[in-house]
């Protein structure tokens, strides 16, 4: 049984599995490898991608493309898909036009141009591999999405330059109460747009074209919190938005 066969088998059980030292993936090209044939064998739509900074043996950054199916908006109800659940706060920015390989570099700066909205967003982590976290797993949570299990966006602002995403401010809530308080300046390098550079020269690199439409949630602002199915998540954004969701 092949890596991506076996972490979707764990999320179909609901629970994570020790995946033998034997069968980690050795370079970027087998992270990728899993990533692909996670999204073939699941048939699954890509819809958007996580990034952040590049893990020991990644170039760039390290990130996933993660599923449209896993993806919802403010407001739904998600199935716990296991524990323990963690939360995570960010800032989701969309490209409103292809970003092109021939256009590298990027900067945070010229990547700004390709942003058309960005929206408040709530990940959901559960990582299928039971093995614990370090630089000797670091490949395997990437070629697991590093935990990826759901994607919650709010609602888009197409006036996003009106911001200061250098140090936008949110405030996550777990069942009315504050349970953590955040930044984007705690996003790679300070900035969302930061991330957003990143993925396009990787793409770049690997000579592949971001397409229109396509999403890049760029990295907890709150860290990761554990939460608990009945719990009813709010993040508060500020002007920006809110994002909420429920934990079935």
């Amino acid at each position: 049984m092949s890596l991506a066969e076996t972490l979707k088998a764990a999320r179909l059980a609901g629970k994570a599995v020790e995946i033998a030292a034997a069968d980690f993936p050795k370079t970027e090209a087998d992270v990728i490898a899993a990533q692909a044939e996670t999204f073939r064998i699941g048939n699954l739509t890509p819809g958007g991608w996580k990034a952040g900074p590049p893990p020991a043996g990644m170039q760039d950054t390290g990130c996933a493309e993660l599923a449209a199916e896993w993806t919802v908006t403010s407001g739904a109800t998600v199935k716990c898909p296991g524990e323990p659940l963690l939360l995570e706060s960010e800032f989701v920015l969309r490209f409103g036009k292809d970003v092109q390989p021939s256009a590298a570099p990027f900067t945070a700066d010229s990547i700004a141009a390709y942003i058309d909205a960005v929206a408040p967003g709530i990940e959901l982590v559960w990582r299928r591999t039971a093995n614990p976290g370090g630089p000797e797993t670091a490949l395997l949570y990437q070629s697991d999405a590093n935990g990826h299990a759901g994607m919650v966006l709010g609602e888009w602002r197409t006036d996003w330059q009106s911001f200061d995403l250098s140090g936008h401010k949110l405030v996550q809530h777990v069942n009315g109460a504050v349970h953590a308080e955040g930044s984007s300046a705690k996003t790679m390098d300070g900035h969302p747009l930061n991330v957003a550079a990143a993925l396009a020269n990787r793409q770049a690199r690997l000579g592949r074209t971001i397409k229109t439409g396509c999403w890049v949630t760029t990295g907890s602002c709150t860290g990761a919190l554990p939460i608990k199915p009945g719990d009813k998540v709010r993040t508060e954004y500020g002007s920006l938005g809110v994002v909420e969701v429920a934990i079935g």
